[in-house]
């Protein structure tokens, strides 16, 4: 009997949960326009994992299993600062780099690997998608208001990406010695 395979060409993974919240106290939040974006040092484990389930989800059978998350790195949140709600992430960790497409109304999110071979830097890649992408980003996950508004106050957010930039290269150094602990 032939496997069936998945589709080679999807673009990332769905979850039906909302990603793991971010650590109020390894953030730094900057105001761009229509965004808050908030840089964080970030250790992904599965313990973080664990405790980051409703227990709705814990309650369920064989959910405290291994999920093999063991990563760290800088990772960068995009909220729109009239709901207040994450909608982009971008995790440029040091060995699974990956960002996330949150989808609020369906409460939910896509998670797509960064290609870092092909790609190159994680943190790079993030802040070339801040300058050329974040609007189409914002459509995908399913604010096209925010996308709009993004565009309109481009300057705003072009004027924070260098400070951003610095943060991001910190966020890594922090997780990289919190991690060597």
């Amino acid at each position: 009997m032939a496997e069936t395979l998945r589709d080679p060409y999807q673009l990332g993974n769905y979850y039906d949960m909302m990603p793991i919240p971010a650590i109020p106290e390894h953030c730094i939040s900057l105001d761009a326009g229509p965004l808050r974006l908030v840089v964080e040092s970030r250790q992904l484990t599965d313990e973080l994992a664990h405790a980051a389930m409703s227990a709705a989800i814990e309650a369920e059978a064989d959910r405290r299993e291994e999920l093999g998350l063991d990563d760290y790195g800088a990772t960068l949140h995009v909220y729109g600062t009239g709901d207040g709600l994450e909608h982009l992430r971008f995790d440029c960790f040091e060995n699974e780099p990956h960002y996330h497409y949150v989808r609020n109304a369906d409460g939910g999110n896509l998670i797509c690997r960064i290609d870092q071979h092909a790609e190159g830097d994680p943190i790079d890649w993030t802040l070339d998608r801040l300058r050329k992408r974040l609007p189409e980003m914002l459509e995908f996950a399913g604010v096209p208001e925010l996308a709009a508004d993004a565009r309109a106050h481009n300057a705003a957010i072009d004027a924070v990406i260098d400070e951003v930039a610095e943060l991001l290269g910190k966020a890594r150094v922090q997780a990289i010695a919190d991690r060597d602990r």
